[in-house]
């Protein structure tokens, strides 16, 4: 709230609002995009229990319930009151507090199986289904291809055939 006021003090105006009419400085990258534990996502190391080698050494949360992916704030940033009040910091993963339907997203524990990915509007179930279609448009193309391919050498057959 004093970073938005003082924004205000300061330019005479609002500053710049996302799509949920929240404050773009505050709410313009996610969680997921700034967290220190984000090379094990990439490298694919997670924690898997809260007692295991992975939480021991520091590596993503995403299994174990974090919504950091989906989750639009600045608090990887920021990392409140000293780092203490950030779930991550903290080895808790994000808990998506500042979203749409926060109290209504199921537990905190539980892994999100829809996650957009970077630069794409769609959750991976959507994008699979969608490659899964195209593969079978690509296998069908390359059938029909044998096909014309066949008529072909038929046709140049039945013309060479013809002329002799």
């Amino acid at each position: 709230m004093t970073g938005v006021l003082t924004y205000i003090l300061t330019f005479d105006r609002l500053p710049e609002l996302d799509r949920s009419g929240r404050p773009k400085m505050f709410y313009k990258h996610r969680i997921h995009d700034k967290c220190y534990r984000r090379p094990f996502f990439d490298a694919g190391k997670f924690v898997e229990r809260w007692d295991d080698e992975g939480a021991r050494n520091g590596w993503c949360l995403f299994k174990m319930g974090c919504r950091g992916p989906t989750t639009y704030n600045s608090c990887s940033t920021f990392q409140w009151n000293n780092g203490v009040s950030f779930p991550i910091r903290s080895g808790h993963g994000c808990i998506g507090c500042s979203e749409a339907g926060f109290w209504d997203n199921d537990s905190f524990y539980d892994r999100l199986s829809n996650i957009p990915l970077p630069g794409v509007q769609s959750g991976a179930e959507t994008v699979g289904k969608v490659l899964a279609a195209a593969a079978g448009i690509g296998v069908a193309a390359h059938l029909a291809s044998f096909g014309v391919k066949a008529a072909l050498e038929k046709s140049k057959s039945a013309k060479t055939g013809e002329e002799a």
